[in-house]
């Protein structure tokens, strides 16, 4: 199982990254703001696993390589972290998983996958 999801992990991580490094065509990007919570896609997609219940989970998984994303409150869509400058892209969310916060950054949109270069981020009291 940890093999499967390792493989995963790096398929995804790979797919992020050269879609993130590339062009990105006019319309497709826009600064915003967002709140909602710090998750791991993969036991979210799996198996919708959220809330501060998941937290130790989510954090072995960031351990194991795969990236966070932000499940917007407001919409339910999930913003994949996009690193700005092709570093880690969980190291402005790794501390905030299965909190609420507010991100603030550029939001890139192709092929159904949404993701965000994180400027920002910030506790969001609930």
């Amino acid at each position: 199982m940890k093999t499967i999801w390792s493989l995963l992990s790096i398929v995804f991580i790979v797919g992020v990254s050269v879609w993130a490094q590339h062009a990105h065509p006019s319309g497709t990007t826009r600064e915003t703001t967002i709140v909602g919570e710090v998750i791991d896609p993969v036991c979210y997609l799996s198996h919708g696993s959220t809330g501060k219940a998941h937290r130790k989970c989510a954090e072995y998984c960031v351990r194991q390589g795969i990236p966070l994303g932000i499940l917007e409150e407001k919409t339910g869509r999930v913003y994949l972290s996009l690193p700005v400058d092709h570093s880690n892209p969980n190291a402005k969310l790794k501390d905030f998983i299965a909190e609420k916060v507010r991100v603030t950054g550029t939001v890139y949109s192709k092929g159904g996958l949404t993701g965000i270069h994180v400027k920002r981020v910030e506790r969001v009291g609930t």
